[in-house]
Protein backbone atom coordinates (compact mmCIF):
# COMPACT_ATOMS: atom_id res chain seq x y z
CA UNK A 1 0.00 0.00 0.00
CA UNK A 2 3.13 2.25 0.21
CA UNK A 3 1.28 3.83 3.54
CA UNK A 4 -2.64 3.22 4.70
CA UNK A 5 -3.08 6.75 5.89
CA UNK A 6 -1.83 7.86 2.50
CA UNK A 7 -4.02 5.82 0.99
CA UNK A 8 -7.24 6.89 3.08
CA UNK A 9 -6.47 10.37 2.79
CA UNK A 10 -5.96 10.50 -1.36
CA UNK A 11 -8.70 7.62 -2.03
CA UNK A 12 -10.99 7.51 0.97
CA UNK A 13 -13.80 5.38 -0.89
CA UNK A 14 -10.68 2.92 -2.01
CA UNK A 15 -11.45 -0.23 0.33
CA UNK A 16 -14.82 0.02 1.51
CA UNK A 17 -15.48 0.03 -2.58
CA UNK A 18 -13.18 -2.87 -2.89
CA UNK A 19 -15.21 -4.81 -0.06
CA UNK A 20 -18.62 -4.21 -1.15
CA UNK A 21 -18.11 -4.42 -4.98
CA UNK A 22 -16.31 -7.64 -4.69
CA UNK A 23 -18.03 -9.07 -1.44
CA UNK A 24 -14.91 -9.84 0.53
CA UNK A 25 -14.75 -12.20 3.34
CA UNK A 26 -11.13 -11.30 4.00
CA UNK A 27 -9.06 -8.17 2.81
CA UNK A 28 -5.01 -8.94 3.69
CA UNK A 29 -2.47 -5.54 3.34
CA UNK A 30 0.88 -4.93 3.08
CA UNK A 31 2.99 -1.95 3.88
CA UNK A 32 0.83 -0.39 6.43
CA UNK A 33 3.50 2.32 7.47
CA UNK A 34 2.18 2.11 11.08
CA UNK A 35 3.24 1.98 14.46
CA UNK A 36 1.02 0.47 17.77
CA UNK A 37 -0.02 4.10 18.91
CA UNK A 38 -1.29 5.04 15.42
CA UNK A 39 -3.33 1.95 15.34
CA UNK A 40 -5.21 2.71 18.56
CA UNK A 41 -4.88 6.79 18.21
CA UNK A 42 -8.90 8.10 18.29
CA UNK A 43 -7.70 10.86 15.83
CA UNK A 44 -6.73 8.76 12.98
CA UNK A 45 -9.76 6.48 13.26
CA UNK A 46 -8.26 3.41 12.50
CA UNK A 47 -8.77 0.21 14.36
CA UNK A 48 -12.41 0.33 14.77
CA UNK A 49 -13.14 2.60 11.65
CA UNK A 50 -11.53 1.07 8.46
CA UNK A 51 -14.28 -1.13 6.98
CA UNK A 52 -15.73 -0.95 10.19
CA UNK A 53 -19.49 0.47 8.58
CA UNK A 54 -18.85 -2.87 6.11
CA UNK A 55 -18.66 -5.29 8.96
CA UNK A 56 -15.12 -6.25 9.08
CA UNK A 57 -12.77 -6.80 12.21
CA UNK A 58 -9.34 -5.64 11.60
CA UNK A 59 -5.88 -7.03 13.00
CA UNK A 60 -2.74 -4.89 12.36
CA UNK A 61 1.22 -5.63 13.04
CA UNK A 62 3.38 -3.10 12.97
CA UNK A 63 7.05 -2.68 13.26
CA UNK A 64 9.33 -2.11 16.36
CA UNK A 65 12.35 -0.89 14.41
CA UNK A 66 11.68 1.63 12.17
CA UNK A 67 8.87 4.07 12.22
CA UNK A 68 6.96 4.77 8.92
CA UNK A 69 7.77 1.06 7.74
CA UNK A 70 6.67 -2.29 6.87
CA UNK A 71 3.59 -3.10 8.59
CA UNK A 72 1.06 -5.53 7.52
CA UNK A 73 -3.19 -5.54 8.38
CA UNK A 74 -5.92 -7.88 8.18
CA UNK A 75 -9.85 -7.83 7.73
CA UNK A 76 -12.03 -10.38 8.11
CA UNK A 77 -15.93 -10.19 7.97
CA UNK A 78 -17.32 -10.38 11.09
CA UNK A 79 -19.47 -13.43 11.46
CA UNK A 80 -21.48 -14.78 14.43
CA UNK A 81 -22.21 -18.81 15.37
CA UNK A 82 -25.65 -19.01 14.38
CA UNK A 83 -24.75 -18.04 10.68
CA UNK A 84 -25.48 -14.55 10.40
CA UNK A 85 -23.43 -11.33 10.19
CA UNK A 86 -22.91 -9.11 13.40
CA UNK A 87 -23.88 -5.91 11.08
CA UNK A 88 -26.51 -8.10 9.15
CA UNK A 89 -24.53 -7.13 6.18
CA UNK A 90 -25.05 -9.31 3.32
CA UNK A 91 -23.62 -12.61 3.04
CA UNK A 92 -21.31 -14.35 -0.21
CA UNK A 93 -23.45 -17.32 -1.58
CA UNK A 94 -21.11 -20.37 -2.88
CA UNK A 95 -21.16 -19.99 -6.35
CA UNK A 96 -21.69 -22.76 -9.16
CA UNK A 97 -18.59 -24.02 -10.66
CA UNK A 98 -19.75 -22.93 -14.16
CA UNK A 99 -19.70 -19.54 -12.72
CA UNK A 100 -16.01 -19.48 -11.91
CA UNK A 101 -15.47 -19.75 -15.91
CA UNK A 102 -17.41 -16.51 -16.73
CA UNK A 103 -16.80 -13.06 -15.84
CA UNK A 104 -15.29 -12.65 -12.75
CA UNK A 105 -16.44 -9.21 -11.81
CA UNK A 106 -19.76 -10.50 -12.84
CA UNK A 107 -19.95 -13.23 -10.49
CA UNK A 108 -18.58 -11.85 -7.63
CA UNK A 109 -21.76 -8.85 -7.48
CA UNK A 110 -24.50 -11.45 -8.52
CA UNK A 111 -23.27 -14.09 -5.90
CA UNK A 112 -24.95 -12.48 -3.23
CA UNK A 113 -27.35 -14.26 -0.46
CA UNK A 114 -28.70 -13.76 2.56
CA UNK A 115 -27.40 -16.54 4.07
CA UNK A 116 -24.43 -18.84 3.43
CA UNK A 117 -27.14 -22.25 2.44
CA UNK A 118 -25.45 -25.26 4.05
CA UNK A 119 -22.14 -24.07 4.80
CA UNK A 120 -21.13 -24.21 7.98
CA UNK A 121 -21.00 -20.43 9.32
CA UNK A 122 -18.29 -21.58 11.78
CA UNK A 123 -15.95 -22.05 8.94
CA UNK A 124 -15.44 -19.22 8.23
CA UNK A 125 -14.72 -18.01 11.69
CA UNK A 126 -10.97 -17.72 13.13
CA UNK A 127 -10.43 -19.64 15.74
CA UNK A 128 -6.63 -17.96 16.38
CA UNK A 129 -4.61 -15.03 15.10
CA UNK A 130 -0.73 -14.40 15.87
CA UNK A 131 1.54 -11.70 14.19
CA UNK A 132 4.60 -13.94 14.88
CA UNK A 133 6.52 -16.25 13.07
CA UNK A 134 8.48 -17.00 15.93
CA UNK A 135 11.60 -16.06 15.27
CA UNK A 136 12.41 -12.19 16.78
CA UNK A 137 14.59 -11.18 14.28
CA UNK A 138 11.61 -11.47 11.63
CA UNK A 139 8.51 -10.49 14.36
CA UNK A 140 9.29 -7.44 14.62
CA UNK A 141 9.47 -5.65 11.49
CA UNK A 142 5.04 -6.75 11.86
CA UNK A 143 5.63 -8.53 8.38
CA UNK A 144 3.03 -11.32 9.59
CA UNK A 145 -0.09 -11.98 10.39
CA UNK A 146 -1.57 -15.83 10.81
CA UNK A 147 -4.89 -16.87 10.89
CA UNK A 148 -6.19 -20.24 11.53
CA UNK A 149 -9.47 -20.98 10.29
CA UNK A 150 -11.12 -24.48 10.61
CA UNK A 151 -10.54 -25.77 7.44
CA UNK A 152 -7.53 -23.85 6.56
CA UNK A 153 -4.48 -21.49 7.75
CA UNK A 154 -3.52 -18.29 6.12
CA UNK A 155 -0.70 -16.03 6.28
CA UNK A 156 -0.38 -12.53 5.21
CA UNK A 157 3.31 -11.06 4.48
CA UNK A 158 5.16 -8.63 3.18
CA UNK A 159 8.19 -10.80 2.74
CA UNK A 160 11.38 -8.21 3.23
CA UNK A 161 13.09 -6.43 0.12
CA UNK A 162 16.50 -7.23 -0.78
CA UNK A 163 17.59 -3.67 -0.82
CA UNK A 164 18.49 -1.41 -3.80
CA UNK A 165 22.06 -2.86 -3.26
CA UNK A 166 20.98 -6.35 -2.63
CA UNK A 167 22.25 -5.61 1.05
CA UNK A 168 19.34 -7.84 2.48
CA UNK A 169 19.83 -10.46 -0.12
CA UNK A 170 21.50 -13.07 2.08
CA UNK A 171 19.00 -12.41 5.18
CA UNK A 172 15.80 -12.90 2.86
CA UNK A 173 16.93 -15.61 1.19
CA UNK A 174 18.89 -17.89 3.68
CA UNK A 175 16.96 -16.58 6.70
CA UNK A 176 13.52 -15.05 6.05
CA UNK A 177 12.41 -17.53 3.10
CA UNK A 178 13.57 -20.85 4.95
CA UNK A 179 12.03 -19.98 8.57
CA UNK A 180 8.97 -18.85 6.61
CA UNK A 181 8.68 -22.31 4.42
CA UNK A 182 9.43 -23.87 8.22
CA UNK A 183 6.84 -22.34 10.02
CA UNK A 184 3.86 -22.80 7.37
CA UNK A 185 5.28 -26.66 7.18
CA UNK A 186 4.95 -26.76 10.67
CA UNK A 187 1.84 -25.18 11.07
CA UNK A 188 0.27 -27.39 8.40
CA UNK A 189 1.80 -30.39 10.33
CA UNK A 190 0.19 -29.48 13.58
CA UNK A 191 -3.08 -28.33 12.58
CA UNK A 192 -3.89 -31.15 9.86
CA UNK A 193 -5.12 -28.95 7.36
CA UNK A 194 -3.88 -26.88 4.15
CA UNK A 195 -2.18 -23.64 4.53
CA UNK A 196 -2.03 -20.92 2.51
CA UNK A 197 0.45 -17.60 2.30
CA UNK A 198 0.26 -14.47 0.32
CA UNK A 199 1.06 -10.74 0.06
CA UNK A 200 3.46 -9.23 -1.61
CA UNK A 201 6.68 -11.72 -1.65
CA UNK A 202 8.78 -9.43 -3.55
CA UNK A 203 9.79 -11.53 -6.36
CA UNK A 204 8.86 -12.01 -10.13
CA UNK A 205 9.75 -15.76 -10.41
CA UNK A 206 9.30 -16.54 -13.71
CA UNK A 207 9.60 -15.34 -17.40
CA UNK A 208 6.32 -14.03 -17.92
CA UNK A 209 6.01 -12.33 -14.65
CA UNK A 210 8.70 -9.51 -15.41
CA UNK A 211 7.57 -7.26 -18.47
CA UNK A 212 11.41 -6.85 -19.67
CA UNK A 213 12.61 -10.42 -18.64
CA UNK A 214 15.92 -11.08 -20.14
CA UNK A 215 17.20 -7.79 -19.50
CA UNK A 216 20.59 -7.56 -18.43
CA UNK A 217 20.42 -4.91 -15.14
CA UNK A 218 17.39 -7.89 -13.69
CA UNK A 219 19.87 -9.86 -12.76
CA UNK A 220 21.43 -6.97 -9.76
CA UNK A 221 17.74 -5.89 -9.05
CA UNK A 222 15.78 -6.85 -6.22
CA UNK A 223 13.31 -9.21 -6.57
CA UNK A 224 14.43 -10.41 -10.15
CA UNK A 225 17.82 -11.69 -8.85
CA UNK A 226 18.42 -15.63 -9.67
CA UNK A 227 18.81 -15.99 -5.51
CA UNK A 228 15.09 -15.08 -5.10
CA UNK A 229 13.80 -17.10 -7.82
CA UNK A 230 15.58 -19.93 -6.57
CA UNK A 231 15.07 -19.46 -3.55
CA UNK A 232 11.33 -19.25 -4.25
CA UNK A 233 11.16 -22.11 -6.34
CA UNK A 234 12.89 -24.60 -3.56
CA UNK A 235 9.66 -23.17 -1.01
CA UNK A 236 7.65 -24.88 -4.24
CA UNK A 237 9.72 -27.73 -4.30
CA UNK A 238 9.27 -28.74 -0.77
CA UNK A 239 8.43 -32.51 -0.43
CA UNK A 240 8.31 -33.26 -3.87
CA UNK A 241 6.28 -30.11 -4.91
CA UNK A 242 3.77 -29.24 -2.04
CA UNK A 243 3.23 -26.02 -2.18
CA UNK A 244 1.43 -24.21 -5.29
CA UNK A 245 1.44 -20.77 -7.12
CA UNK A 246 -2.22 -20.47 -7.05
CA UNK A 247 -2.58 -18.03 -10.38
CA UNK A 248 0.15 -19.62 -12.45
CA UNK A 249 -0.53 -23.10 -11.36
CA UNK A 250 -4.14 -22.12 -12.92
CA UNK A 251 -2.78 -20.10 -15.89
CA UNK A 252 0.66 -21.72 -16.71
CA UNK A 253 1.22 -19.60 -19.65
CA UNK A 254 -0.98 -16.40 -19.23
CA UNK A 255 1.24 -12.98 -20.03
CA UNK A 256 1.40 -9.34 -19.34
CA UNK A 257 -0.74 -10.02 -15.53
CA UNK A 258 1.26 -8.20 -13.59
CA UNK A 259 0.44 -6.85 -9.43
CA UNK A 260 3.17 -4.02 -9.29
CA UNK A 261 4.05 -0.91 -11.66
CA UNK A 262 6.76 1.69 -11.64
CA UNK A 263 5.29 4.87 -10.41
CA UNK A 264 8.01 6.75 -10.92
CA UNK A 265 8.53 5.53 -14.41
CA UNK A 266 5.18 5.78 -15.61
CA UNK A 267 4.82 2.18 -16.24
CA UNK A 268 1.26 1.28 -15.26
CA UNK A 269 -0.58 3.03 -18.43
CA UNK A 270 1.14 0.46 -21.04
CA UNK A 271 1.32 -2.24 -18.83
CA UNK A 272 5.14 -2.73 -18.07
CA UNK A 273 4.96 -4.58 -14.38
CA UNK A 274 6.12 -7.24 -12.60
CA UNK A 275 3.79 -9.93 -10.69
CA UNK A 276 4.90 -9.46 -7.02
CA UNK A 277 2.17 -10.55 -5.16
CA UNK A 278 1.15 -14.44 -4.86
CA UNK A 279 -1.28 -17.17 -2.72
CA UNK A 280 0.93 -19.79 -2.52
CA UNK A 281 -1.13 -23.07 -1.50
CA UNK A 282 -0.90 -26.36 -0.53
CA UNK A 283 -1.29 -28.63 -3.60
CA UNK A 284 -4.50 -30.39 -1.78
CA UNK A 285 -6.83 -27.35 -2.59
CA UNK A 286 -6.55 -27.94 -5.66
CA UNK A 287 -7.13 -31.60 -5.62
CA UNK A 288 -10.98 -32.62 -5.32
CA UNK A 289 -12.54 -35.20 -3.70
CA UNK A 290 -15.44 -35.74 -1.64
CA UNK A 291 -13.56 -35.35 1.67
CA UNK A 292 -12.22 -32.00 0.25
CA UNK A 293 -13.83 -29.25 2.35
CA UNK A 294 -12.06 -26.26 0.59
CA UNK A 295 -10.93 -25.80 -2.75
CA UNK A 296 -9.03 -23.32 -4.89
CA UNK A 297 -11.52 -22.02 -7.80
CA UNK A 298 -9.66 -19.37 -9.22
CA UNK A 299 -6.99 -16.47 -8.85
CA UNK A 300 -6.68 -13.10 -10.49
CA UNK A 301 -5.88 -9.91 -10.33
CA UNK A 302 -7.92 -6.23 -10.22
CA UNK A 303 -5.69 -4.12 -12.24
CA UNK A 304 -8.40 -1.28 -12.44
CA UNK A 305 -8.25 -0.59 -8.43
CA UNK A 306 -6.99 2.95 -7.72
CA UNK A 307 -4.88 3.51 -4.27
CA UNK A 308 -1.40 1.92 -4.81
CA UNK A 309 1.78 1.06 -6.90
CA UNK A 310 0.43 -2.33 -6.63
CA UNK A 311 -3.06 -3.79 -7.30
CA UNK A 312 -5.50 -6.49 -5.44
CA UNK A 313 -4.79 -10.28 -6.07
CA UNK A 314 -8.06 -12.11 -5.57
CA UNK A 315 -7.63 -15.91 -4.38
CA UNK A 316 -11.50 -17.58 -4.64
CA UNK A 317 -12.02 -20.38 -2.41
CA UNK A 318 -15.17 -23.00 -2.29
CA UNK A 319 -15.93 -23.89 0.88
CA UNK A 320 -18.06 -27.28 1.05
CA UNK A 321 -20.50 -28.54 3.72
Amino acid sequence: MAGIRALLRKHPNALPDLASKHDIDVICLQETKLQEDHVTDPKLKLKGHVLEKEGYESHWSCSTTKKGYSGTAIFIKRRTADGGNDDNTKQKKQATLGAFFGNKAEASSKDISSDLGEIDVKNLIPENISSSMGKKEHDKEGRIIAVDFPLFSLANLYVPNSGQKLERLSYRTEEWDRDLLNFMAEKEKERGVPVIWLGDLNVAHKAHDCWNDGAKHLVKQSGTTKEEKDSFQKQLDTDGGSYVDAFRHLYPDAKGHYTYWSQRAGNRAPNKGLRLDYFICSKELFEDGDDKKALVRDSYMIPEQEGSDHCPVVLELEIRK
